[in-house]
């Protein structure tokens, strides 16, 4: 029985001392938190939390938050470039109860921002931070424009035809130009649309066109590209034919119809194929214009078959242009009216010309071996 007297001592000596060990710790504990709360409660003041906004800028940047329903708020204390740079922002009761406040003189580049809040008590906010970029001349010269494929004047109006956006950061495009009234306007074009019309157009030769650019959907500033020019396509206007000389693969030289009357500016007289060939002269037939001098701007081609009889006229034509008359360059096949108009023919892409060829692949009649064409030259705009 002693034993178990000794043990159970033991035992409550230890219990005892464990339970000051607890006791003592606890009271340290309190102490500390008595210390860093001298005073009171620690009370922060209210954060921009999610609802801060960056909106990016020309050199510099806008950031905005609703304002705090707590109307002791009174200061934003911003600090940037490792607290090297600061700004104080008075923001009680701010207009719209939306805090706004720009930092201008920003390098081009990127920031960690912290944001602390104070109140007319002198309380403070946790620190709010977040990484935000600026952009500068850098960024603007890497903006591409949004081109003008081809601008067509049609009336007293200009259609012009856009090529592919370039950017999912380009917002609109826009087309400069004078309106018959001596009014400058501008024609504003947004991504979805394909063309646009310049209304009351005072024909001059060229448009100008740029792109307008968005950093992000919350920019506070676009940014412009360079001003580029196109140049405007007026109607037809056919070249002078003085001093042109035509060959062709074959002509009707006894019925006085030769290749030189296919560019004699008199439609009632015709080039026809020889006749009475053994073995007759059939599809295909060539006719070969030598303009004496290069021409730039070639639209296309200007062709009346034949006036006033429907025989002989050509269907299928094979059009071609050459600088030099050696090397030749091919424009497609095209299929003409079976009438006597005056037809105009616009190849894909403006060249430089200084000879043309004509090459008649059928007949509009599917019988018919024989080709005759009243007029042939090419035309600019």
């Amino acid at each position: 029985m002693k034993i178990i007297n000794i043990r159970f001592n033991a035992l409550n000596v230890a219990a005892t001392a464990l339970l000051v060990m607890i006791v003592s710790a606890c009271g340290k504990m309190d102490e500390t938190f008595r210390e860093f709360v001298k005073g009171g409660r620690i009370i922060y003041a209210p954060t921009p939390g999610d609802s801060l906004k960056v909106h990016p800028g020309k050199n510099r940047l806008q950031l905005s938050w609703p304002a705090a329903p707590d109307p002791k708020v009174s200061e934003a204390h911003i600090y940037w470039n490792g607290r090297q740079d600061s700004l104080v922002a008075n923001i009680k009761n701010p207009p719209n109860d939306t805090v706004k406040i720009v930092i201008d003189n920003l390098q081009e580049g990127t920031y960690l921002f912290e944001i602390y809040i104070y109140d007319e008590l002198g309380n403070r906010s946790v620190k709010t931070d977040f990484i935000a970029n600026t952009y500068g001349d850098q960024y603007q010269q890497t903006l591409l424009v949004r081109p003008v494929d081809e601008a067509l004047y049609e009336g007293d109006s200009v259609m012009a035809v856009w090529g592919g956006n370039p950017s999912a950061q380009a917002y609109y495009s826009e087309i400069s130009y004078q309106d018959v009234n001596g009014n400058d306007r501008l024609v504003r074009a947004y991504a979805d649309a394909d063309r646009s019309v310049l209304k009351e157009f005072e024909f001059t030769e060229f448009i100008q066109y740029r792109t307008v650019y968005l950093p992000s959907p919350l920019a506070i500033d676009t940014f412009y590209t360079d001003w580029y020019t196109q140049r405007v396509k007026g109607p037809p206007i056919e070249l002078e034919k003085t001093g042109w000389i035509a060959t062709a693969s074959s002509q009707d030289a006894a019925g006085n119809r030769l290749a030189s009357n296919a560019i004699d500016g008199n439609p009632s007289t015709i080039w026809v194929n020889q006749l009475g060939a053994t073995p007759p002269f059939t599809y295909p037939h060539t006719i070969t214009v030598d303009m004496g001098v290069l021409h730039e701007n070639i639209e296309g081609f200007v062709i009346i078959t034949r006036v006033g009889n429907s025989a002989a006229r050509p269907k299928t034509v094979e059009l071609l242009t050459s600088e030099d008359g050696e090397d030749w360059q091919p424009h497609g096949e095209f299929d003409l009216e079976n009438n006597g108009e005056k037809q105009f023919i616009t190849i894909p892409t403006a060249v430089k010309a200084r000879y043309f060829r004509i090459i008649g692949k059928s007949a509009q009649s599917s019988s018919e071996n024989n080709i005759a064409l009243a007029e042939v030259g090419l035309y600019t705009r």
